[in-house]
Order: C-alpha cells, then structure tokens, then sequence
C-alpha cells in the first residue's frame, strides 16, 4: 500500500478517477512493482515515491492496462512462444532456456522484462529493423531515436572546467532498447515508444576527489515518462532531457539531468545543466558508418566530437551548485540489431557459417574498450579494441591481484583540425588495474577488475604526429569509475588525463571498458529469476547439435559461391 494514499477514501478517489479515465480497477492500484516505482520517482526527481505530486496523466498512464505487470508478462511469454515455435535454421536451440524462463515471466514490472530480453539466445534479433549494408545518412532526422532497432544510445561525455579552477568528468546517456520486435509490439497495441525501455545513466567525477554515479534509471514507454519530438529535438525521460535550441539542427543542445549516488554512507544529489555548441562536423565510424553490418546485424555509428560547453552551464554536486567556464564534449549515437544479446545473421547461409566457425574456433567473448581522446591542439581520436578468445584471461578477473598486462590490438579514426578524418591503428598496453567494489541496493559487488591506466602505441603507418605516437590514457580519480546498465551488466566509464611519452598533459579523454564483469547472476536478479545453477548453466553459450553441424556443413559447401557474395556485403568487420 502506497503511504501517499493509506487512506481509505484516497484510494477509492483515486480508482474511481481512473476508471473514469479508461484506466485500470480498484485491484490494480496494488500491483504496481516496487522497483516501478522506485524509477518513476527518481526520473521525476523525486527521493521518494509520492503519487501527490506526480501528474494525473502520467498516473493514468502508470495504471493502464499496457503497463501492469500481468500485461506485459503475456507480452514477453508470447515472444518467448515464438521463439521456440520459429527456431533459426542453423542456429543453436535455445528451447529449454525459454522454457525456464517461461516460468518466472507471467507477471514482470518493466525493469525486470528489460532484464529478460537481455537473458534471450541468439535469435532474438529477429524481427527488429536489420542493419543495412549501405546507408546515407541524414542530419539531424538520423539523431532521432530509431526504434525499430532493438538497441540504441546517444550518449555525451567529456570534461568540464568550473569557474573556480575545479575540473570534473560528466558523462549523460539515454540508452533506449526495443523490449519486443516492433510488429509483434504493433499488435499487442503498443506504439514504437512504448515499447521502449529507456535508462538514463548519469555520472561526475571530480578531479582528485571521487566518482559519482547515480543508478541506472529506466522506465518503459507505457509508464509515459518517456517522450521524443523533433523539430526541434528533444528527448525526455520524465525531468531529464536532451533539447536542442534550433530546428534544424541538434545542436546547439541543453542536456538537463538529476539524481542521487546512492555508494557512499548517505545518498549525494548531483545534476548538470549543461549547454553544448558544434564546432566540428559528424564523424562516420567503421565503413562510412556501418561498425560493423553483416547478415542483417551490427549497428550504425557516428560522433561529433570537440563540442564546447556555453555560457551559463552548471554542474550539482551533493548540495553545490558550481559555474563552469570551459569545457569540451564528445557526442556518439549508435544502434542497431544483433548486438545485445549478440545477434545471429538473417541470412541463413551466414548464420551456419557464423555457428560453424563459432564451434571450430569459439566465440568472441564480447565486450570491448572504446577510447575517445581529445587533444589540447583540437586533434581528435575515437578509438575501440574489441575483445578476443587470445586475452579471455583477463576477463572476469575477481581474484585478490590484479590479472597482469594485457596487450590488444586497437583501431579507429584520427580527426585533424580541419574535420577529416584517417583510419589509425596501434597496442593497447594495460598494465594498471582497479577493482570495482562499489555496490548499491539491488546491484551486487563484483569485485572485478578493470583497466586503470592505458598506454597506447601507434603503427608508422598510421602517419601521426611524432608527439602522438605514444599516449598514455591515465584517470583523473583514484577509486576507479564503475557502474551497472538496468538490465545487470556492469561497465567502467570515466574521464582520464591524456599525456605523451614525457608525461605531460595534452589533453583531456575518456575510457570506457565492457564485457569485464560476469553480470548473468545479476541480471536474472533484477529480472526476479533465482540465480540457481541450473538457471546459469542454461545462460552459458549453446552451440550447433551434431545433426546440424553436417545439415548446416553442406548447405555451406553446396553454396559457397553464394557465401562469398553474401560476405562481400558485410561491412566494418
């Protein structure tokens, strides 16, 4: 029972207003998940749930019958249905897993069938918008949300100088995910909107001090919460927003966000109310964009980097409210199919190629570094080193010392002073290491260890700068920079200092690091799943059975001419 309306007579107030308004029975008011509500307050700015201030048409919205859990339940156990009435051809069986889950799923708030999809085979990329194998892009209709992907971000970081000399890392992301493939979302009656779950992920670092982080809030299109319009843009969970000044274009753009790091002994208030003008052009990432695209699966991706913070702009941290001069940010937007959960080709020709090779060689074990670094001379570089099967010693590292140095390759763009852009190559050196003991009610302590400080080296032929040959990608706090995605995955994202070979400061970056940390008991914790080692060992990666290793084997020989057509689409691999 809500204290707001432990009254009798409120309650039935409140339901006879609802039903007057279409909304849900008297029996409804009662089951609105705990978790729900923890979220709604929080992207309302609220510290506690109080239905008093929350307004009558988001209320109706909270009690509709699209958003109780008995409703979306049916939703997700239908696509759990046909997933295993429709098996991918050439593809593991992922039957018994759903039928598990099956189990837990009849009634689910929308934190928890978040956390559902992402515990899904490989199969579930189906029916969502396919990547293509070419695109033009179009600015700014392309920064819109795409929802008919099933993943999506856009997601702004950078550093910023306060009037009084502090420095601070800022990092504000709104990452929005398809909970279920837009046809099937259509004729259950949702909008593309309200089949979104959408997570804001907000965090500040202050230099030599610490890093604060609020939880990930999320809330699904059917609560309300979660608007977008264009002309101008403008992206809103509840109070936090992402608004553009202009039609026309996205930027410049004001991005206003609240909440609370909840890590320490009490709860820190931090905001930003940051203002951020363009002063560089859009950068295409991969092939023209496409990072990578294959069979149907991948994401599209570009940057702006080198935006600048405007006059008026302000940080919050615990109680203060402080000016900033100065400052600069970097802007990604990525999405696509296939990714989260990693997705199977639609083509049935790649997908037995992909599983045949995945079950001779094993497959990548996800995850990645991404680097962004911005020189002090307007010299910019994105930069990635996805994971490999050669440094899965390095993964899920929990152990009391840190794992050693791993080397990896890295790759990505070098951006002039002018805007343009060439491809550059070189070694990611890891030989420092912190270790995430961070944790906040319902996230546990994972105890991994993720890289601290970064060395990079670069080819001769990447044709850089003597003085950018050799950087080193150093944090500018000591506790490390952690923190979970809504579903359970835990990731590393802060502002570092970027110094050369001599050890002086250059400029100012950001490290990001994915794929670290085990997150499968966590994510069947939020999703209301007991972690049970039959339910883990059902979340391990499933391969070919022995009757579909010869099937999918001769449908490759019998076609390979037809393989090769289809592998010279793939782009950005």
């Amino acid at each position: 029972m809500r204290a707001t309306y432990a009254a009798g007579a409120a309650v039935a107030s409140l339901a006879l207003w609802l039903a007057a308004c279409g909304g849900s029975s008297t029996a409804d008011i009662s089951v609105l998940p705990q978790d729900t509500k923890e979220n709604v307050a929080r992207v309302l700015w609220q510290t506690k749930y109080d239905e008093s201030k929350i307004p009558a048409d988001v209320l109706q919205k909270l009690y509709s019958q699209k958003n109780l859990p008995d409703a979306r339940g049916a939703r997700t156990q239908k696509w759990l249905d046909d997933l295993m009435a429709h098996p991918d051809s050439c593809a593991p069986n992922y039957s018994e897993r759903y039928q598990a889950l099956k189990k837990y799923t009849g009634s689910l708030s929308g934190q928890q069938a978040y956390a559902v999809n992402l515990l899904l085979g490989s199969d579930s990329s189906r029916g969502y918008q396919e990547i293509p194998s070419s695109i033009q892009f179009s600015f700014p209709a392309d920064d819109a949300p795409q929802n008919q992907y099933q993943v999506g971000w856009h997601f702004f970081v950078g550093s910023a100088f306060a009037q009084d000399g502090e420095e601070y890392g800022v990092q504000m992301m709104f990452w929005h995910y398809a909970m279920l493939p837009p046809a099937m979302a259509k004729a259950a009656g949702l909008t593309d909107q309200e089949n979104q779950a959408l997570e804001m992920h907000l965090a500040i670092s202050r230099a030599d001090g610490r890093h604060y982080r609020t939880k990930p809030y999320v809330v699904t299109g059917t609560t309300g919460l979660v608007q977008f319009s264009e002309a101008p843009f403008h992206y809103a969970q509840g109070k936090n927003y992402m608004r553009s000044r202009q039609t026309g274009s996205l930027f410049p753009i004001d991005l206003r966000a609240w909440g609370q790091d909840e890590a320490g002994s009490k709860p820190v208030d931090i905001g930003l109310n940051i203002g951020l003008s363009q002063t560089k052009g859009y950068v295409l990432n991969g092939d023209q964009g496409l990072s990578p695209a294959c069979g149907g699966v991948g994401t599209l991706y570009y940057s702006v980097p080198n935006l600048r913070i405007t006059e008026g702009s302000w940080l919050e941290v615990d109680g203060k409210k402080v000016q900033l001069a100065s400052g600069k940010f970097w802007y990604d937007h990525q999405y696509g199919t296939g990714m989260l959960p990693s997705g199977s080709p639609r083509s049935p020709l790649l997908r037995a190629a992909t599983h045949l090779e995945e079950l001779e060689k094993g497959a990548d074990p996800g995850g990645w570094d991404w680097l962004m670094l911005q020189f002090d001379d307007n010299t910019e570089m994105g930069l990635a080193a996805l994971h490999t099967k050669e440094n899965a010693k390095f993964y899920r590292q929990t152990g009391p010392n840190p794992p050693g140095t791993m080397t990896a390759p890295v790759k990505g763009l070098f951006i002039d002073e002018d805007s343009k852009t060439r491809e550059i190559k070189g070694q990611l050196e890891v030989s420092q290491w912190t270790r995430s003991t961070i944790s906040y009610p319902p996230y546990d302590v994972t105890h991994t260890w993720y890289p601290n400080h970064v060395k990079l080296v670069f080819d001769e032929n990447s044709k850089l700068p003597a003085q950018r040959r050799v950087v080193h990608m150093e944090p500018i706090v000591k506790n490390g920079q952690q923190g979970w995605f809504a579903m359970g995955l835990q990731y590393s994202e802060g502002a570092v200092y970027l110094k050369n070979a001599q050890g002086e400061k250059v400029g100012r970056g950001f490290l990001e690091s994915t794929g670290y940390a085990d997150g499968n008991a966590q994510m069947l914790k939020l999703a209301g799943i007991p972690a049970t080692p039959e339910m883990l060992n059902l979340l391990e990666p499933r391969t070919l059975s022995k009757e579909q290793v010869a099937s999918c084997a001769a449908l490759v020989i019998e076609n390979k001419a037809a393989l090769d057509q289809e592998l010279l689409q793939c782009k950005g691999l």
